[in-house]
């Protein structure tokens, strides 16, 4: 078996990138590698293959790294790596996920096994971050490669192109190609294990409990060894197909995704008796804000004047109900580009919009949504959303952390939904619909702080009983109704 080609008369590496929507994430990788690329391009090239060609934020990307190799495939991740290796040019192919982080040192790791008798192999596994879960599951890594030649493809998988070419390439499997592969590179072949790391972003983990997605990903290895489907498996761990649900045509129309740093904010705020706290949030709300607009929803106090006198447009909605108040707001101020919604109540920090806006004006979201980590709300309101999520997330096969109030979304996006839930089921009616409609959805975190004033909700037992319960058949009205909807 050869070493390889000398540095001087050809590639020694080509690195393959399969993406679809993660302009975001990949966005970091490519200004690492194309910063080794400016510093050496005798070394190696990097291909990305997109299973979108109307993803208008990666074209933008594209125009900002013209070192880099582009491509277009149909969506899936193995169909897309193998068009990514029908261009590679380079002696080793390096199959890298869009949210990896590499080491200095991956290319002088290559040259050490282009002396070796190996066909190929993998890298170490790291997740970012200092969670004590994230150490037991590198361990676990580890030892599954260490015993069982089995890394999965987030760590980086490498391959001798001639070998991987002699091979077919990856099979077109839904789920587990990664394993599938490596599998048949064992049997013809030695691998090798590198100690070089390759980091991966710990949101999948955070989003799924990092003891459940671990359970998760042994089970679907376990079941994938018993024979049973790939497809199944996809459609279990996945809820789709993924080489067709994230593909917007197969969805019908989605939005626009082009990058705009102009769209206009508006800030709708609903309000009934938040005297003590509506001037502060006011004065918080940054200046990308165009418009505030402060919904009175009945209110007895001094809501009204103190949200005039902070400069906010007050209309009145004053038939009680949340829905009502973000309906009449939204009839009130219909100019914004971004719609973000603010509750009154000061538990959220308004600056944090910024955050929220951002990657809808950069094309990479329609809907960006809160999600509550911080201090102040009580257990009540916790187990409700923790429970109405789960329900969610079960029969919609959605990855939702929270319910929170506070979110930023498109106004055409919004206009497609069509809501009209008019009391607690208004956060619920929107991140369903926004599933079923196909919208690019982001989840941030916000931080939180003891809300001023009593609860609507959760400052009664008569209001948790009547919220909760309200919650729950929204719910269960938006499934049994689902197929009645339509979003083109």
């Amino acid at each position: 078996m050869t070493a390889g080609p000398s540095r001087s008369s050809a590639l020694w590496a080509s690195i393959v990138i399969p993406v679809l929507h993660d302009a975001s994430e990949l966005e970091w990788l490519l200004d690492a590698l194309t910063a080794g690329l400016a510093m050496d391009p005798a070394d190696y090239e990097v291909v990305v293959v997109n299973g979108d060609p109307d993803d208008q934020a990666l074209r933008l990307l594209g125009e900002q790294h013209p070192r880099v190799r582009w491509a277009d495939s149909a969506p899936g991740r193995a169909t897309q790596m193998n068009a990514g290796a029908a261009l590679a040019t380079g002696h080793w192919i390096l199959f890298l996920h869009a949210d990896a982080r590499v080491e200095p040192q991956w290319i002088e790791e290559l040259r050490q096994v282009g002396s070796l008798s190996v066909v190929g192999g993998a890298y170490a596994f790291r997740i970012a971050g200092s969670a004590w879960w994230a150490r037991i599951i590198e361990r676990g890594v580890a030892w599954r490669v260490r015993w069982f030649a089995l890394p999965y493809g987030d760590q980086g998988i490498f391959v001798r192109r001639d070998i991987f070419r002699r091979l077919g390439g990856y099979r077109s499997l839904p789920i587990m190609e990664d394993v599938e592969l490596v599998r048949r590179l064992g049997r013809i072949g030695t691998l090798y294990w590198s100690s070089c790391p390759v980091t991966v972003s710990p949101r999948r983990w955070e989003r799924d409990g990092w003891l459940t997605r671990s359970v998760v990903n042994v089970g679907l290895l376990l079941l994938y060894f018993a024979g049973v489907s790939p497809s199944w498996l996809a459609r279990m761990y996945y809820g789709r197909d993924p080489s067709v649900a994230d593909d917007p045509g197969r969805r019908g129309a989605t939005t626009i995704a082009t990058p705009d740093t102009e769209l206009s904010v508006s800030v709708i705020v609903p309000a009934l008796n938040e005297a003590e706290a509506i001037g502060a949030v006011l004065d918080e709300i940054p200046p990308l804000a165009s418009s505030v607009t402060v919904v009175d929803n009945g209110s007895t106090d001094q809501t009204v004047e103190l949200a005039v006198a902070g400069g906010a447009h007050v209309v009145s909605e004053p038939q009680r109900g949340y829905g009502r108040a973000c309906l009449a707001g939204l009839r009130a101020d219909s100019d914004g580009g971004i719609v973000v919604f603010l509750d009154a109540d000061r538990s959220d920090f308004p600056a944090e919009m910024k955050s929220l806006v951002a990657p809808i004006r950069a094309g990479n979201a329609d809907l960006v949504l809160g999600y509550r980590e911080g201090v102040g709300r009580p257990w009540s309101a916790r187990v409700g959303t923790a429970l109405c999520v789960t329900l969610i997330n079960l029969l919609w096969r959605t990855s939702y952390r929270d319910l929170g109030p506070f979110r930023a979304v498109r106004r055409d996006a919004l206009d497609r939904l069509g809501m009209v839930d008019q009391t607690w089921g208004w956060t619920i009616e929107m991140q369903v619909k926004a599933k079923e409609a196909g919208l690019r959805i982001v989840e941030l975190p916000v931080k939180q702080r003891p809300r001023l004033g009593q609860s609507k909700i959760s400052g009664t037992v008569i209001g948790v009983v009547r919220a909760g319960t309200r919650m729950i058949m929204t719910i269960l009205a938006l499934w049994t109704t689902r197929h009645r909807r339509n979003y083109g």
